[in-house]
């Protein structure tokens, strides 16, 4: 934890109110720690269950619940599309060599813990498939030599 003074705190004042198991307070604290640390640890998971008395499993759907509340302090996201048209034009070949080249683990990050890969079922683009989004920003008509040349200035940036 980088910031522990302050993590404690935001814990401390939001298990102070009424209702600090409700959804929307845990969520609004959850958002205030990621501002602190730029993430939501598994260091910082294990204290907010210890202190607020909150399960594992209710935290863990909370966070998938909101995609905006990072587990892990990633830089870039990618996000594949893999709707029928995508998919017909080799998305999935393209999936394939994202987490072969960046290795990407169960959880969607990066080996060097830098990079999130998700899949969507459609990102409405599909006259310009295959498409991906790169931290917000739409990729069309993508193959294999722009997916590596794009993993490339990933790594040129580090």
């Amino acid at each position: 934890m980088k910031n522990q003074n302050e993590v404690n705190e935001i814990i401390d004042y939001y298990a102070g109110q009424k209702d600090a198991g409700n959804q929307d307070n845990l969520v609004a604290m959850l958002r205030e720690i990621q501002e602190t640390e730029g993430c939501i640890s598994r260091e910082v998971r294990e204290l907010i269950q210890e202190r607020m008395g909150i399960k594992e499993s209710f935290l863990g759907c909370i966070l998938k619940l909101y995609p905006s509340l990072k587990s892990v302090d990633y830089s870039h996201e990618i996000v594949l599309c893999t709707g029928e048209r995508c998919g017909n034009k080799n998305s999935m070949a393209l999936l394939r060599l994202l987490k072969e080249e960046l290795g990407i683990s169960k959880d969607g990050i990066s080996r060097d813990g830098t990079v999130r890969l998700c899949t969507r079922n459609c990102l409405k683009q599909c006259r310009t498939s295959p498409n991906m989004l790169v931290d917000g920003e739409l990729y069309s008509q993508m193959n294999q030599e722009k997916v590596l040349k794009l993993i490339k200035t990933f790594r040129e940036k580090q």
